[in-house]
């Protein structure tokens, strides 16, 4: 408990042991999955069991580091301003008018 007293005191020491923790279990999962992937099988039953072992240290690495994360947070500029105008060509406007017909009264549908 001192020591996170300590920690909770002196937030530089406090970040630097933070990266020291994070770069010892990224030094841990990638040795433990050089380990289980490339480990001599002599029994072929055990490939299941390495692989779910392999996976279970993938997970963990998932939730301990971003490092080893599909779920990456991915910084995306894009423009989000939309650009409304209005032109005033009379020489492309189509004069409809002498088209339009009434409908009679009777057919309402």
């Amino acid at each position: 408990m001192k020591f996170y007293h300590f920690l909770k005191k002196n937030p530089e020491m406090n970040e630097r042991i933070t990266e020291a923790r994070k770069n010892g279990v990224q030094t841990l999962i990638d040795k433990l999955l050089q380990v289980f992937q490339y480990q001599e099988v002599e029994n072929p039953n055990q490939i299941l069991w390495i692989r779910e072992k392999t996976k279970f240290i993938t997970f963990l690495a998932n939730k301990l580091t971003d490092l080893y994360s599909d779920n990456k947070v991915q910084n995306v500029k894009t423009d989000q301003s939309i650009k409304i105008s209005w032109e005033d060509n009379q020489s492309d406007m189509i004069d409809v008018s002498e088209d339009i017909t009434d409908i009679p009264s009777d057919n309402k549908d």
